[in-house]
């Protein structure tokens, strides 16, 4: 992303949450309070935004979406809700397991911390990004009622480390504590990605948990969605946020006890529709992108 522009792909995410919360047929995947998150913090980036809001809640304009994600990636929008829906209730199920502590690492315009933090008050939720996207971030949360356990980091973590930048939050190394990592990894390079999960090793004691989403290179090698239309190359090239990182299946096992992390589970589109989608309706769903849940 540019250094003074906040994250296309946090738009995109927190507009197909709000897309979907009016759609008959799924708006009971997105959870309670997340479409109105959402819509605040398309309102704070700008006048622009707060059209874009009303236009995905327009009956007469609902087809727009529908024509762009398929000139794109089929299916990425219910794929983004069904990735968050899964990554919740894996950071719910570490809470009822006693973490402390949520650290949510390059949370875009992501709800969870705004939304869970009532309802986990001695919970402390973690939130750390680039300045222009967090900035907008804070304009959004103070439009709203948010959990005073909720608290934000800004850093651009191309050029500081994790650990560093959690210096000067109340993140405590001796608590256990769950690492959301979604919709990140992508976007870095290989030493990059290296040095988030070494600080993740170093940060976090026993137990602890993270959760992590990461592109599978599609048949021609390429980190993208498999279902992918060329069009989307030259749309993140447009943006600057090109997908640059991706791991085989075969390797993650491997890949993530380099950092002293254990596969506990995976889920691929397959598994997505499976746990989320009732039978036998079939909607297209993006695919290529893999959810794991991975302990110490």
């Amino acid at each position: 992303m540019r250094a003074n522009r906040p994250s296309t792909t946090a738009a995109l995410v927190a507009a197909a949450t709000i897309y979907l919360a009016r759609d008959p047929e799924l708006a009971h995947l997105v959870p309670e309070g997340a479409a109105a998150w959402s819509a605040r913090c398309l309102g704070a980036l700008s006048a622009p935004g707060l059209a874009v809001t009303r236009a995905l809640t327009h009956p007469l304009l609902r087809w727009g979406p529908r024509l762009a994600e398929r000139a794109t990636v089929p299916g990425l929008l219910l794929h983004f809700v069904l990735r968050k829906r899964w990554i919740e209730d894996a950071v719910r199920a570490c809470l009822a397991q006693g973490r402390a502590q949520v650290v949510v690492v390059g949370a875009g315009f992501d709800t969870l911390g705004a939304r869970l933090g009532g309802a986990f008050p001695r919970v402390r939720f973690i939130e750390i990004d680039h300045p222009a996207t967090q900035a907008v971030k804070r304009l959004a949360l103070s439009r709203g009622t948010a959990p005073d356990n909720l608290h934000l980091v800004s850093a651009d973590l191309a050029r500081v480390n994790l650990a560093r930048a959690l210096d000067g939050a109340p993140y405590r190394r001796d608590e256990p504590s769950v690492f959301v990592v979604e919709g990140l990894l992508m976007y870095l390079r290989d030493v990059e990605v290296a040095a988030v999960l070494a600080a993740l090793a170093a940060l976090q004691g026993s137990p602890g948990s993270v959760i992590l989403t990461v592109m599978e290179p599609a048949p021609d090698g390429r980190a993208r969605f498999h279902n992918a239309t060329p069009l989307v190359q030259r749309l993140l090239a447009a943006w600057n946020e090109p997908f640059t990182w991706a791991v085989r299946r075969a390797d993650i096992v491997a890949w993530l006890a380099g950092a002293g992390l254990r596969l506990q589970a995976m889920a691929d589109s397959d598994e997505l529709r499976a746990r989320f989608l009732a039978a036998p309706r079939h909607v297209p769903l993006a695919r290529g992108e893999l959810v794991i849940i991975a302990t110490r």
